[in-house]
């Protein structure tokens, strides 16, 4: 268990985090410049907060009111910063030696050992940063980070710099680096499918506060405000009044059409009542294009609409799709696979039916 609750003061900017999480990985993400970096320099004891305290494993590593500073040595916090991976006069294992615990140099050898095995790195041990790959100077990084046998590792933009494979290897590292240590483990990312896939809870961050925090379906699927919504790309953000509440749906007005929500039994969720203005967030992933011969029978939320422009990736499309009747360039953003897209004919035909769950349009609340 850990917990950040501090105010770091640096000219006009001010870091204020508060949040708090149990032996799992955590993501910190937000725009650059949001305080995500100082937030773990504080932790690790690189950057000294003003006032606040930082709390890991029962150990006060920070308390302003109490006189507790920690020094960095002595914290056992495992560091590895952006951009700066290996010591470059050492050697693989040295670099990862450097790291370990003075009371643990009697197995200095054997941790050396079992950690460049673990990461990958068994037969690389004499060599030097410029004979290795920037994946594998990565793995030394975080090899010597784990040398120190921290109460918590944190990791800032582990992935940046490295191609796709080696940005998949790392993340499996992580994951199962943290199922064997059982130890948080924060991770600063700007990559949403980071975030996504390896976050078990998500910390969003903006202008030096936490806007939100909660589980990764939480963050994507139920942000709590239109920023949060903005900053984890759900795109699709719209202004919607209450017509009613039934059913276990709220039924909306939108743009003159009707859309239903899902009601969500949440202890948190402010309840709505009609005629309040509110805002819906849909993510482009959660809208469903009807399948020639597919029967909507019974489905809500169905509407015409045509593709009026698109934009092709390598792996996945974005269709910007204006509903019949309107007078918008378009209204809904919608991402889908290069493969459906095609088996859906949609090279072809543009005018379309779509769906949306119900479960899928979260009304904003604040």
């Amino acid at each position: 268990m850990f917990s950040v609750d501090f105010t770091l003061r640096l000219g006009d900017f001010t870091l204020a985090p508060t949040f708090s999480g149990g032996d799992e990985l955590i993501v910190l993400c937000g725009p650059s410049g949001s305080g995500k970096s100082l937030t773990l320099q504080s932790v690790a004891g690189i950057m000294r907060p003003d006032e606040g305290r930082i709390e890991v494993a029962g150990r006060a590593l920070l308390d302003r009111a109490a006189g507790i500073d920690v020094p960095v040595q002595a914290r056992r916090v495992g560091y590895v910063p952006q951009g700066q991976t290996m010591f470059p006069h050492m050697t693989a294992a040295q670099n990862v030696a450097f790291a370990v615990r003075p009371e643990d140099r009697d197995r200095r050898r054997a941790i050396v050992a079992d950690l460049l095995e673990k990461t990958g790195l068994t037969g690389l041990e004499d060599r030097r940063p410029r004979q290795l790959s920037g994946g594998q100077q990565q793995r030394v990084a975080l090899a010597r980070a784990l040398a120190a046998d921290p109460r918590i590792l944190l990791l800032d933009e582990p992935f940046s710099a490295l191609d796709t494979a080696l940005h998949g290897e790392l993340r499996e590292l992580i994951v199962s680096v943290q199922g064997a240590r059982g130890i948080p483990v924060l991770i600063v990312t700007h990559d949403l499918g980071d975030a996504f896939s390896l976050g078990d809870r998500l910390i969003v961050f903006e202008a030096g506060r936490v806007l939100q925090q909660g589980s990764r379906e939480d963050i994507f699927f139920r942000p709590a405000t239109r920023r949060v919504a903005e900053l984890v790309g759900a795109r699709n953000i719209l202004p919607m009044t209450v017509r009613g509440i039934g059913d276990g749906v709220v039924a909306l007005d939108w743009a003159g059409r009707e859309i239903a929500a899902a009601i969500y039994a949440t202890h948190d969720a402010p309840p709505v009542a009609t005629g309040q203005h509110v805002e819906a967030s849909i993510r482009p992933t959660q809208i469903m294009i009807r399948r020639q011969g597919d029967t909507y029978e019974g489905r809500r939320n169905v509407f015409l609409a045509t593709i009026a422009s698109e934009i092709m990736g390598a792996e996945f499309y974005r269709l910007f799709v204006r509903i019949d009747g309107s007078p918008a360039a378009h209204d809904l953003e919608i991402e889908l696979p290069a493969y459906t897209y095609f088996r859906l004919g949609l090279d072809r035909h543009k005018e379309i039916e779509l769906s949306i769950r119900p479960e899928a349009v979260h009304i904003m609340h604040g």
